[in-house]
């Protein structure tokens, strides 16, 4: 016993310990010490095990960033189940999906939630029951702080749990075609957590915003569960627009905050005069998507951050893979840095093998952060999933190379790389180029067939509100690309088709711009 690898569950238990007055999680409700918190996921891990739920079942949440979240996160993996963290911002029909998928015995719902919760589970016709957080429950249901209170006939002892059992099922959030669940054991969570701090360096009693969703794996466990292992404070707030994250920047002197691109073009364009000093903000990182050179200036400049930005690249079944610190990064703009401690990273091409220096190919990882496999997909996991000379890689789908320093770069999805007249080429390269333009908030380039070239590079746009949006300056200002990486057609929206985590949705977008081509077309034949 004295060699037993930890739990998810052991991580808090022992800050809890260790730190039992500390303040674990600050909120819209308050504030929990560690010993609070341990005491009341302790409770539900009860609660649980008396409505019949045990190892290997699976239990659902719906919730926003509150402290719920986290209790159910801990229950549910204390007791040997496997949480399923659902995404707010789907549809019945797409939660009734994962439900399915997942084949879940109960779920965890927030009182505004819990009607889009009934319908998906009606669409899905499972007997699914339902934990109301914040309200009463009506028939069917059970009130979440019921669940909370002793009972005489309470389990003494809850179960030990292995570090190589499952303990969640992470759907991914894929761009393209139906997400799938990546199950995930408690000792690959725990690494994450160990790696975070290490790459980060987290200080003791760190604070910090939960601006991420926590339905996202990154956000649990590259950032919530690393902050607990260092005894330091999760500030959650259900619903948080750019101008309140700043406010609560500020207010509670956070020095640690999750903030992907899309929520940083927000922030830098909130209206504020000059600087917006964040002194306390020693780790801004960035990740979930490309962070444009551009975007990482403007960001020192408006908030002249102590250290700048952190980019860090990771994906749902690896979770952090690489990271590149600030001083770094202004010496190789778009890299995103170097591996993660005993994470390993190669340049594979299935025809060459791997490739050299400077090469770009589809980029391979190895690491103790990996995931076991999708979740009643044997065949996507035999794809993912490779073995080279007898160590199993996971196929990222991304493409990149690594310099001769050691540095990962990334150029594209493998996916959306396009071809055009037999030349290979980045949709990142040209939206960074295109970024650079003042007049441009958002980009975001596709190939469109093309009978003559294969394909054409077309870029979709959003324009700055305060600026008219010049096509033709747009594309004369790609001079720095070759003339057949610059967009052919150059479409305007409104705003572009995105994910929960700020990632482009490319087949919604194909299908606008497709929409949008075909207007411009039809009224270009009407004026010919």
């Amino acid at each position: 016993m004295l060699d037993r690898a930890i739990s998810v569950s052991d991580i808090l238990r022992a800050t809890s310990r260790a730190m039992p007055q500390r303040k674990a999680i600050v909120d819209e409700a308050g504030s929990l010490s560690y010993l609070e918190l341990d005491a009341d996921v302790d409770r539900f891990s009860r609660a649980l095990c008396r409505l019949g739920i045990g190892e290997g079942d699976r239990v659902a949440y719906l919730l926003w960033n509150q402290r719920e979240l986290l209790i159910s996160y801990f229950a549910i993996v204390r007791i040997g189940a496997l949480t399923v963290s659902l995404n707010f911002r789907l549809t019945p029909e797409e939660l009734a999906y994962q439900f399915a998928e997942a084949d879940c015995k109960a779920i965890i719902v927030d009182k505004d939630l819990a009607e889009l919760a009934s319908k998906a589970i009606s669409i899905s016709d499972l007997p699914i029951l339902q934990i109301v957080v914040g309200g009463e429950a009506v028939p069917g249901q059970l009130a979440f702080a019921d669940t909370m209170r002793p009972q005489a006939d309470d389990i003494v002892n809850l179960p030990a749990v292995s570090a190589d059992a499952d303990s969640g099922i992470w759907f991914t959030s894929g761009t393209t075609g139906r997400p799938k669940g990546a199950v995930v054991k408690h000792r690959s969570a725990v690494a994450s957590a160990m790696l975070c701090n290490i790459v980060f360096g987290f200080p003791d009693g760190i604070r910090a915003l939960g601006a991420a969703p926590l339905f996202h794996r990154a956000a649990v466990e590259n950032f919530a569960l690393p902050v607990i292992m260092r005894g330091g404070t999760n500030f959650l707030f259900k619903k948080l627009n750019a101008a309140q994250t700043l406010a609560h920047l500020e207010e509670y002197r956070i020095n640690c905050a999750f903030i992907v691109p899309t929520l940083a073009w927000q922030l830098i364009q909130e209206p504020f005069v000059g600087r917006k000093p964040l002194p306390h903000l020693t780790h801004w990182v960035s990740a979930s998507a490309p962070l444009p050179p551009v975007l990482s200036e403007r960001i020192q400049q408006r908030f002249d951050l102590p250290n700048g930005v952190i980019n860090a690249y990771g994906i749902t079944e690896m979770l952090l893979v690489s990271s590149c610190p600030p001083a770094m990064l202004a010496k190789k703009p778009g890299t995103v840095g170097l591996p993660a401690p005993q994470t390993q990273v190669i340049i594979h091409d299935e025809a060459r093998g791997v490739l050299p220096v400077g090469e770009a190919g589809e980029i391979l990882i190895s690491g103790p952060t990996a995931f076991s496999r999708y979740l009643n997909n044997e065949q996507a996991s035999r794809e993912a999933i490779v073995n080279l000379n007898g160590t199993a890689w996971y196929r990222s789908g991304d493409i990149g190379l690594i310099d001769a320093d050691g540095y990962l770069a990334i150029k594209d999805r493998k996916k959306d790389m396009i071809i055009s007249g037999g030349e290979n080429i980045y949709c990142a390269e040209v939206e960074q180029a295109l970024i650079e333009n003042p007049a441009i908030r958002e980009v975001a380039v596709l190939g469109m067939p093309d009978e003559k070239w294969g394909e054409i590079v077309v870029a979709a746009i959003v324009g700055n509100s305060n600026g008219v949006v010049d096509l033709d300056a747009i594309i004369k200002g790609c001079g720095a690309l070759a003339s057949y990486k610059r967009p052919r057609e150059i479409v305007v929206l409104d705003q572009l088709p995105r994910n929960s985590f700020g990632k482009v949705q490319k087949d919604a977008l194909r299908a606008l711009v497709r929409e949008k081509l075909e207007l411009i077309r039809g009224q270009q034949r009407q004026e010919a």
